[in-house]
């Protein structure tokens, strides 16, 4: 993963833009609001304290970019930030997101002042579920919902929300070994 930059307008307007890729995360938004969008998030990763990070998520063999991955909703308070990852149709089901999030939650706890991140999801999205359950995530005791008239809500309404503590996450493989 590297932080997006300028040339990755393409890449950013087609997954917002996209009815398949935003089918578990809202309506597509039109090319003109993903622009905007784009310039925002941009905006957003130079502002300090930092708002909010997008990064683009780069396939390590053929150096193909094949997603974008957000940290945004930072709460200081409650030292919290919520994680995203979206990928273009081909790079779907082949262990991306699992590869990221592994090497992004030790990431995320060296290097920012949270100690959760969290995410939410379709509550009617099994391959999510299975993914957070295999990285360590735990339900979250709540459901968060984000601003539906944003268009950050799928069709049906129902999240599901997931998180990793500081304190307590251990990797994956960590957890096998000691048993």
């Amino acid at each position: 993963m590297r932080p997006i930059v300028d040339s990755d307008v393409a890449l950013f307007e087609h997954l917002y833009t996209d009815a398949e890729t935003m089918r578990y995360i809202g309506p597509p938004l039109t090319p003109e609001r993903a622009a905007k969008s784009f310039r925002s998030a941009l905006a957003g990763m130079r502002r300090q304290p930092i708002e909010r990070l997008f990064l683009t998520i780069v396939e390590s063999a053929t150096r193909t970019d094949v997603g974008i991955c957000s940290l945004q909703y930072f709460d200081a308070g409650k030292r919290t930030v919520e994680v995203g990852m979206m990928f273009i149709g081909p790079a779907r089901a082949k262990g991306y997101s699992k590869e990221g999030l592994l090497a992004l939650i030790p990431a995320v706890f060296a290097h920012l002042p949270v100690d959760e991140l969290w995410l939410q999801s379709a509550a009617d999205h099994v391959a999510v579920q299975r993914l957070v359950l295999s990285v360590g995530f735990a339900r979250r005791g709540e459901v968060v919902r984000q601003d539906a008239a944003a268009g950050n809500a799928p069709a049906n309404g129902q999240r599901s929300a997931w998180s990793v503590r500081r304190d307590s996450w251990s990797p994956p493989s960590a957890v096998r070994n000691r048993q």
